[in-house]
């Protein structure tokens, strides 16, 4: 999912169009909010799901989100919104509290206010920042507010009709993740599970298993692409990736996986470096690049 960000604004504008407020993002508005997002984008998704998908990534235990993001009112309606997924993670034994910057959305007569919204939620203190989705000229004006660039390198790789292994097992049965994996792998799990557009399975090889979250993705619109969005153990990914391409070919028709390597932890082969991967951005004080990960994000919970 691309972010859009209407920016900048016409010299002439009209002194006379109403401003708009910038408010905090509720349960009450997820609704208004969807709907607005469903005028927005192309018709692919139902405006209720946009709503939908922020209220069950939102409410996570322990996460105290303060909102769902900002909005713009005008005249009782509203004209601009920037939903926000909030988590809390334990990170080196420290309680760390996340924002992830989802889609940043406004009408065109509102796109002089829309930086209010992005103030207000990066106005918040003590939160972690991630936009993983940022167009161009969101990079640019993030990279001023003091954002950074993840390394996004990512192999993509066919997914062949290898032979599949008979010590790995691949299962997407929710009973079968549940008994397998333990701690803090069981929770994203769970708080996951509910999501329509996070893909869930548990890879064993040779005894030791490996969580994965996916996605399917289009590209040139072509829905082929198998995109890993979290990835548990790496190693046993990378140990078990033909059986994997083969899964991925044969239950899902999918062609290829893209795997970022800062998620499988090395490339797989064979596999091509992509030469322009998306681009991807965090701002902390304190925590540095390879303790930011996509859980609980817009990339793996939201249309």
């Amino acid at each position: 999912m691309i972010a859009e960000a209407e920016q900048g604004g016409d010299a002439g504008e009209s002194s006379s169009r109403p401003r708009a407020e910038v408010c905090p993002i509720s349960d009450g508005d997820l609704a208004d909010v969807g709907r607005f997002l469903g005028t927005q984008f192309p018709p692919d998704t139902p405006a209720h799901e946009w709503g939908e998908a922020w209220l069950r990534t939102v409410n996570l235990p322990g996460s105290a989100a303060p909102n769902h993001g900002f909005m713009l009112r005008a005249a009782g309606r509203i004209v601009g919104a920037y939903p926000a997924i909030y988590s809390t993670r334990m990170i080196d034994g420290r309680r760390e509290r996340f924002c992830n910057l989802a889609v940043w959305c406004v009408s065109p007569d509102f796109r002089a206010q829309s930086l209010g919204m992005l103030k207000a939620i990066l106005a918040q203190e003590g939160f972690h920042f991630t936009d993983l989705s940022p167009i161009e000229r969101v990079q640019k004006l993030n990279a001023a507010l003091g954002f950074q660039y993840l390394d996004t390198a990512t192999a993509l790789a066919p997914n062949l009709p290898w032979p599949v292994s008979r010590r790995v097992v691949i299962s997407a049965d929710p009973a079968m993740i549940e008994t397998i994996v333990t701690g803090e792998i069981k929770q994203f799990f769970e708080d996951h599970a509910g999501c329509r557009w996070a893909k869930h399975l548990i890879l064993v090889h040779e005894g030791e298993w490996c969580y994965l979250q996916w996605r399917k993705e289009r590209r040139k619109k072509l829905p082929l692409f198998i995109s890993i969005r979290y990835a548990s153990h790496p190693e046993v990914l990378r140990r078990a990736f033909r059986s994997l391409a083969s899964y991925f070919l044969f239950r899902h028709g999918a062609l290829f996986t893209l795997g970022e390597l800062r998620i499988t932890g090395g490339r797989v082969y064979p596999s091509l470096m992509l030469r322009r991967p998306t681009r991807r951005m965090f701002k902390s004080k304190t925590l540095s690049p390879d303790r930011i990960d996509y859980l609980y994000s817009e990339i793996t919970s939201a249309p």
